[in-house]
């Protein structure tokens, strides 16, 4: 498996501080793996850190506004599943038209 890429080596690509990925980890918002001493973002986050960055550099919301943001996502996400799943259930009961 692969350990992911280290810190500095992200925010030097990003253009970022590493603060800010210090500051997430404290938030609860990304974990950090340290492998000899050297602090890694696991490969299975890097999708998401770089939606957090892209809000963060791009559009400059601070990490609270973030933490909505992305709250009020996963929350369209799964009330979009529920729906996906109660237009499945309903169709087997009503055919759709022809």
């Amino acid at each position: 498996a692969q350990k992911g890429i280290a810190i500095k080596e992200f925010c030097v690509h990003h253009n970022i501080e590493t603060q800010f990925i210090h500051d997430l980890h404290r938030n609860q918002m990304i974990q950090l793996v340290t492998i000899k001493r050297t602090r890694y973002i696991p490969a299975k986050q890097l999708h998401s850190l770089e939606k957090i960055v892209r809000l963060y550099h791009d559009l400059n919301i601070n990490i609270e506004g973030i933490q909505t943001i992305l709250h009020l996502l996963s929350l369209i996400e799964k009330k979009e599943a529920e729906l996906l799943q109660l237009k499945n259930r309903l169709g087997f009961y009503i055919p759709a038209p022809e």
